[in-house]
């Protein structure tokens, strides 16, 4: 089991709190494979994220957007 998974949710969940980043992961993940690339993938990723009412600091929310992806990305490398 890698650590750094563990260690990124506990943090991000504590930041931001548990379901809203959740909710990112997901989002994060069912965009991963998408056909769109960098930019374009990370604006439809927000506006999923601001579709769900979250009302996060926009610093906030980009924070959370970059662990879930270095979640995710360490959760594939396993």
């Amino acid at each position: 089991m890698k650590i750094t998974p563990l260690i990124i949710e506990r943090f991000a969940k504590f930041i931001m709190g548990g379901v809203p980043f959740e909710s990112m992961k997901r989002i994060v993940a069912d965009h991963n494979n998408a056909t769109m690339y960098g930019s374009e993938k990370r604006r439809a990723v927000l506006n999923e994220f601001a579709s769900l009412g979250y009302s996060l600091a926009e610093s906030m929310i980009n924070l959370g957007l970059e662990l879930a992806v270095v979640w995710l990305k360490n959760k594939q490398s396993k």
